[in-house]
């Protein structure tokens, strides 16, 4: 669990200098932002093991989609070449979910979220330099 904190702080420095192997391995082995299906695999610094939920999809139409625990939800995002990302518009399908509570978490983070990081096929989001989720793509 300690590795998983230390190669993710790694990561995002090395992505936040934006040093030129960095950006060739992005193209090479990256998965892009759009269009690409993220599944949630850790939560503030936790691991988490989502199965077949809790994941986005950001549409090239500046639109997000997905699924909670339960839920399917959509909105709208915007997203630059330089990191910055504001997610924005969320609902849901209004379902009580066995897991609420992480549910309310997930639409909770993606609203908060300001910078996004792609490192090969994890997407990493980040408020105010602080790592909020990691996505794997699937």
């Amino acid at each position: 669990m300690k590795i998983l904190h230390i190669a993710t702080a790694i990561a995002v420095a090395a992505l936040i200098t934006g040093c030129c192997a960095c950006k060739k391995y992005q193209k090479k082995y990256g998965k892009p932002l759009e269009t690409t299906e993220w599944t949630l695999i850790q939560v503030e610094g936790k691991s988490f093991d989502a199965g077949d939920k809790y994941q986005v999809v950001f549409g090239k139409d500046n639109r997000i989609s997905g699924v909670g625990d339960c839920n399917r939800l959509m909105g709208s995002y915007t997203a630059d070449d330089n990191g910055k990302m504001k997610i924005s518009q969320i609902a849901s399908t209004r379902m009580m979910c066995p897991d609420q509570a992480m549910e309310n978490k997930f639409f909770d983070i993606l609203q908060q979220i300001d910078t996004y990081q792609l490192d090969g096929k994890m997407l990493l989001l980040l408020r105010d330099g602080e790592l909020l989720a990691v996505f794997e793509a699937k």
